[in-house]
C-alpha cells in the first residue's frame, strides 16, 4: 500500500472531487476549507473515546474505552477497559503495546483499518485537503452548529476493506470559529461497523515528555 493510503490512505480525508451538500445555507454555513482550517488550528488533540463494534452476523456488539492522542507525532488509541493495549501510528509504523507491556512494532500497512482511520484523522487535523480529495468522495453537512462529512472511498485498496467513514461534531462561528469532532463511524465492507465517540477533548500545544515518548518505536 502506498505510503499516502497509510497516513490516510493519511486518519483518509481525501477525495479528488466531493459532493458539498449544506442543510443550512445560511450566514453560519461552512465549507470542508473552513472545517478543516479550524480543526488543523490545534498541532494536538487529546481525550477520551468509547468504542462499540457491530457485527452484522450475529448482531453481537463489543464495547471498549480509552484515551486518545491525534498530533503532529502521530495517533494514540490507548485502551483502558475491557482490557488494557495501545495501538500508536506514526507515519510509517504501528506499535501495539500489550497488557503486559510486551511491545510488537509493525509496518503500518499491516492493519489497514487502523491505518485508514488514523491517516483520516491525520489529514483532517492538519487541514490536508488534497490527500482527502485524492482519495474520498466527500458530502459535507450541516444543521445548525452540527455537521457531518461522509467519506466514501474511491481507491480500490480502501475500498476492499471500507464502505463509509462518517465523521461528525459541532462547529460554532461565534467561538472563533471552533469545530470539534466528536464521534466517527466506520462501515465496513463486511457490514460490520464500528463507531468512536469522543470526548473531554482538550488542546495542549506541546505533548509532555511521556506523552511524545510513546510515538518512539525503539
Amino acid at each position: 500500500m502506498k505510503k499516502s493510503l497509510f497516513f490516510i490512505s493519511s486518519l483518509f480525508l481525501v477525495f479528488m472531487h466531493f459532493s458539498f451538500n449544506l442543510f443550512a445555507q445560511s450566514a453560519d454555513s461552512i465549507s470542508l476549507e473552513m472545517l478543516c482550517k479550524s480543526l488543523a488550528a490545534n498541532p494536538n488533540t487529546t481525550g477520551d473515546f468509547a468504542q462499540t463494534k457491530t457485527i452484522l452476523t450475529n448482531g453481537r456488539s463489543l464495547k471498549s474505552s480509552g484515551k486518545f492522542i491525534i498530533s503532529t507525532y502521530g495517533i494514540m488509541w490507548k485502551t483502558e477497559k475491557p482490557f488494557p493495549s495501545s495501538l500508536i501510528l506514526t507515519e510509517n509504523k504501528m506499535i501495539q503495546i500489550a497488557a503486559n507491556g510486551n511491545k510488537s512494532v509493525m509496518n503500518g500497512d499491516d492493519n489497514q483499518i487502523f491505518a485508514n482511520i488514523s491517516n483520516t484523522l491525520t489529514s483532517l487535523f492538519s487541514g490536508n485537503i488534497t490527500e482527502l480529495q485524492n482519495n474520498f468522495n466527500c458530502t459535507l453537512s450541516q444543521n445548525k452548529e452540527n455537521w457531518s462529512l461522509l467519506l466514501s472511498p474511491k481507491d480500490s485498496t480502501i475500498a476492499s476493506v471500507m464502505q463509509t467513514l462518517v465523521l461528525s461534531g459541532t462547529y460554532e462561528k461565534n467561538k472563533n470559529d471552533s469545530a470539534k469532532l466528536n464521534s466517527l463511524l466506520l462501515t465496513e465492507v463486511s457490514g460490520n461497523t464500528t463507531l468512536y465517540e469522543f470526548s473531554n477533548q482538550k488542546y495542549p500545544k506541546e505533548l509532555s515528555s511521556d506523552e511524545k515518548q510513546i510515538f518512539i518505536s525503539e
